[in-house]
């Protein structure tokens, strides 16, 4: 806690230093008008959020109801997933498009989430773990970018807001829901939700994609 205390001191620190951005000049539109454009992109990074929230509530949970050891363990491997798919392919969404990496992304989560809610041994429940910090890696800043596409230059500030709040509010929702969950059906079903949360999202950033493809191929050529 105390270093939770330091790090934003020291990020804020960082900030201050840097000269903001002169915003682009625009209409200011309702912020209903810029949810109406990227709350899909939103729904699915809120979508992706569910799993993420179940691991990071429940794994230690999860490990202790089945008397297995080492639930840091399968944390750690998490993190690692999530960090080190992030530093390798940060650069994808800009190559090959978000609504791809999306794709992806979340066809892996689902594969952790399905190998954490039926693991019979604490090693396939880590394999579940990396997977899923690896599948939750990259589906915030594809999404991000293809919400930004969908809005004015001098609103992007107000869409990057909105998009991250479908994410927030998954994480809040989560916690809560899960457990009554894990109350009733026991703790491998935070995964089962996690899972077809997981299945929800891929459909949807399939379908995005779909209809980003019709799109382009219904726009002249220099339009």
């Amino acid at each position: 806690m105390a270093g939770s205390i330091v790090l934003p001191l020291v990020s804020g620190a960082m900030l201050w230093s840097i000269a903001p951005a002169r915003s682009a000049p625009g209409r200011r539109a309702p912020f209903s008008d810029v949810l109406r454009l990227i709350w899909k992109q939103g729904a699915v990074v809120g979508l992706q959020g569910v799993g993420f929230a179940a691991l990071g509530a429940f794994f230690p949970l999860y490990f202790l109801a089945h008397g297995w050891q080492g639930a840091g363990y399968g944390l750690t491997c998490f993190g690692l997933g999530f960090v080190v798919l992030r530093l390798v392919a940060g650069r994808l969404p800009d190559r090959i498009g978000g609504n791809r990496v999306a794709l992806v992304s979340l066809t892996v989560e689902a594969l952790g989430q399905a190998l954490l809610w039926l693991a019979p041994h604490p090693a396939v429940a880590m394999a579940g773990a990396l997977l899923t910090g690896m599948g939750c890696s990259m589906v915030f800043p594809a999404m991000g970018l293809e919400a930004v596409k969908r809005v004015p230059a001098h609103l992007r500030g107000t869409a990057i807001g909105g998009f991250a709040a479908f994410q927030d509010l998954a994480y809040g929702a989560t916690g809560p829901l899960a457990g009554l969950m894990a109350d009733h059906l026991g703790h491998s079903s935070v995964f089962l939700g996690g899972f077809v949360a997981a299945v929800v999202g891929t459909a949807m950033a399939w379908r995005l994609g779909k209809d980003s493809r019709v799109q382009r191929a219904a726009t002249p050529a220099g339009g």
